[in-house]
C-alpha cells in the first residue's frame, strides 16, 4: 500500500494522518448527539454535524486514493488538506483565546498540533511528485 508513495516516512507519515481521519469519522457519526449534548448545543445542530462528518469522510478517502493511485497529480488535494490542517489548528487556538463552550482540552489540541505535523511532513516529502 506503501509502495505508491516511492517514500516510506511520508507514506507512514500521511497513513496516520488517514487513521486519525477514519477515526473521526467514526466518532462524529456514533457521538454527535451526545457530544452536542454535553456541550449544551441543542439538536438542530445536528445536521451540521454530520456534514463535518461527511466531509472528514471525503478527505479520508481522497487520502486513501492516494495510496491506491499514488500522490502524482494530486497536487491540488494535497494542498486543500494543508490549508485544512493549518485552518484547524488556527481554529482550535481562536476557540481557545475565545473560552467557548466546545473549546478542546489541551490533550486534543496537541493531537491536532501532531496529526497537522505529521501532514505538513508528508506532504514536504512528495511535494515534488505533486
Amino acid at each position: 500500500m506503501f509502495k505508491k508513495y516511492n517514500d516510506t516516512p511520508a507514506a507512514i507519515a500521511i497513513g496516520l494522518v488517514t487513521i486519525f481521519f477514519i477515526i473521526q469519522v467514526v466518532l462524529f457519526a456514533f457521538t454527535a448527539e451526545t457530544f452536542l449534548e454535553d456541550v449544551g448545543i441543542g439538536p438542530a445542530a445536528l445536521p451540521m454535524a454530520y456534514w463535518l462528518c461527511f466531509l472528514f469522510a471525503t478527505l479520508a478517502i481522497g487520502l486513501v486514493l492516494t495510496f491506491v493511485k499514488g500522490p502524482d497529480g494530486q497536487s491540488i488535494f494535497f494542498n486543500v488538506m494543508l490549508i485544512g490542517q493549518i485552518g484547524s489548528i488556527i481554529g482550535n487556538l481562536i476557540e481557545i483565546s475565545a473560552d467557548t463552550a466546545t473549546k478542546p482540552s489541551t490533550g486534543q489540541l496537541v493531537m491536532f498540533i501532531v496529526v497537522a505535523a505529521l501532514f505538513v511532513f508528508g506532504y514536504f516529502r512528495v511535494r515534488s511528485r505533486l
